[in-house]
């Protein structure tokens, strides 16, 4: 998601690894867990305000706003007690996704077509901490890399106890006391990567849908009909002529022949509905899981908002 600050990045790592070490001691879903019914196909011009079944397990903008200052909060006050200054400023990204969903299916907005093409908008606010136009460079003092992140390998192991000054800095550093702090005793931090292997084989699984690829036949003899040659709309969001960060004018009537490709044969929701069906399969094999990440995030929230207010 757009906005993760530079630290929290880092800290992933470490995480991921302790949640590879949690699934191999053998959590897994329930073993007769039913795969829900076929959604029915609706009628999808614009995929932005669409809504896929883990977006229930995945941050709202004001959770995501909130994690970020309190790791912030965290990780400075832990620095300070070793007499250093953290700032982490992240740069805003001048453009990102408004929505999960948009651009997850290409271009689909007419207006979207002919004013940003196959890049995004403007990146929404809600998802990003007020932060500078440029990040500052990072601190590579190896005194200040090893209070804030100890003498660990990232992803691998936090380190042991080390002294610094008068002081010991303890495994993981302040990035590790931070992440102990708001994790509340899970292995992940605001999103479990479950939900990310979820979104991404959904997404997958559904290109090859037998519905989806009949689909992107009639948009790609659609596209061809207009004078343009892709299989898939995905063919069309990856052409290497609309990498530059401008838009032109092929890009533009590229697009707007793409979304109404698109619209003439409900690709939107053809594809769409088989992402809803794929993902609703892969999470009732996790239903356990899914239960368990849902309390944890909670739990999260809760220490989130907790460290804000202690903070004033």
């Amino acid at each position: 998601m757009p906005g993760r600050s530079r630290l929290l990045s880092s800290l992933a790592a470490a995480l991921c690894a302790a949640a590879v070490l949690a699934s191999a001691s053998g959590c897994s879903g329930s073993a007769d867990a039913a795969t829900p019914a076929p959604a029915p196909t609706p009628t999808v011009l614009d995929s932005t305000g669409l809504r896929l079944p883990v977006a229930a397990y995945l941050l709202s903008p004001d959770t995501q706003l909130q994690l970020d200052k309190a790791s912030q909060v965290l990780v400075k006050q832990c620095m300070q007690r070793y007499g250093l200054t953290f700032t982490d400023q992240q740069a805003a990204p001048k453009s990102a996704p408004a929505t999960v969903t948009e651009m997850r299916y290409g271009v689909t907005n007419p207006e979207q077509a002919r004013t940003t093409g196959y890049h995004f908008g403007p990146a929404n606010p809600g998802y990003l901490p007020p932060s500078n136009e440029t990040a500052p460079p990072e601190n590579t003092d190896p005194g200040y890399q090893l209070v804030l992140n100890g003498n660990g390998t990232p992803g691998k192991s936090a380190g042991t106890p080390t002294p610094y000054g008068s002081q010991t800095v303890q495994p993981g550093g302040c990035m590790g006391e931070m992440g102990a702090r708001l994790s509340a005793g899970a292995t992940f931090l605001g999103e479990a990567s479950l939900i990310h292997q979820i979104d991404g084989q959904s997404f997958s699984e559904s290109l090859k849908a037998p519905a989806v690829q009949t689909v992107f036949q009639a948009w790609s003899a659609c596209m061809l009909a207009k004078g343009y040659h892709y299989a898939t709309p995905m063919d069309a969001v990856n052409d290497p002529a609309f990498s530059k960060s401008a838009l032109g004018k092929d890009e533009q009537q590229t697009a707007q022949a793409d979304v109404a490709c698109k619209q003439q044969g409900n690709v939107v929701g053809v594809w769409f509905t088989a992402e809803v069906d794929r993902q609703n399969a892969l999470m009732a094999q996790h239903k356990d899981e899914l239960r368990t990440i849902n309390i944890q995030m909670q739990k999260q929230a809760a220490v989130f908002a907790d460290v804000l207010r202690s903070a004033g």
